[in-house]
């Protein structure tokens, strides 16, 4: 099992990719059509750090604040799926009218 430190770094650390990500948006060095592929990503796993702190880390079980946090995760969870499903259905149809022709 990974000490209750090592998962609050993880949190935090997911969290601040989730913000340079953001940040890379608006400078514009992350194009249109990869955002939802990397807000997926961290929300997912912001959800899988979020549920480590929640089990066996430093928030005690059946307290509010673990409902609460387990509730956030599982929106993540959720939230950070659908984008990386819709960023699957939608990744190869950016520009299809510049096919080569014979």
């Amino acid at each position: 099992m990974v000490p209750g430190v090592f998962n609050l770094a993880l949190g935090s650390s997911y969290l601040l990719l989730l913000g340079l990500i953001g940040l890379q948006y608006r400078r514009g060095r992350i194009v249109s059509r990869q955002l939802p592929m990397l807000l997926g990503l961290c929300a997912t796993w912001l959800s899988y750090s979020l549920l480590q702190v929640t089990q066996d880390g430093p928030v005690p079980t059946g307290t509010p604040l673990n409902y609460a946090l387990d509730g956030v995760a599982i929106v993540l969870l959720v939230a950070g799926s659908g984008g990386l499903y819709w960023w699957w259905r939608h990744r190869g149809h950016e520009d299809t009218s510049s096919s080569p022709t014979d």
